[in-house]
This record gives C-alpha cells, sequence and structure tokens, in this order.
C-alpha cells in the first residue's frame, strides 16, 4: 500500500539479559526469595546455574519449593 517494506527483528540481547528476583515477587513468596539471596542468589540465572540438590543443602527450603521455584525461572527464559 505505502511502498515501504517493514523488516522485524528479534532483540536477542535480551535473552541473555537476567531478572532480580525481586521481579518474581508476584509468584515467589518473598521469604523464599529472601532465603535464596542469603546464599548469593539474587538474580533468576543465580539460581538456575545452582543443581536442585545444592540448593537444598545451601538453603532451608524444600526440595519441592526449589522445584517449583526454578519452573517459574525457567519460563522466564523460553
Amino acid at each position: 500500500m505505502t511502498g515501504y517494506e517493514i523488516d522485524v527483528y528479534r532483540d536477542t540481547e535480551d535473552e541473555d539479559e537476567d531478572v532480580d528476583l525481586e521481579e518474581f515477587s508476584d509468584e515467589i513468596d518473598e521469604w523464599i526469595i529472601e532465603e535464596l539471596k542469603s546464599i548469593g542468589c539474587d538474580t533468576a540465572k543465580s539460581v538456575l546455574a545452582i543443581t536442585v540438590d545444592d540448593l537444598v543443602k545451601r538453603t532451608d527450603l524444600e526440595e519441592e519449593t526449589i522445584r517449583e521455584v526454578v519452573r517459574i525461572l525457567r519460563s522466564e527464559f523460553e
């Protein structure tokens, strides 16, 4: 119609960015976020970089809770 062609590109830099755990406060209870922060995990990728077993050992969280947190965090990067 206008004679213009529009090219659409996906910004791949956004995929590499990390997300602060506070951004998940609507899905993850604040006390869980604070527990993860107490072991030095203050971003989504810092949590995902640690195995579930190690997170269980390093925190006072139950395995089921950690698996749910990991599921929520992974969904951010899919």
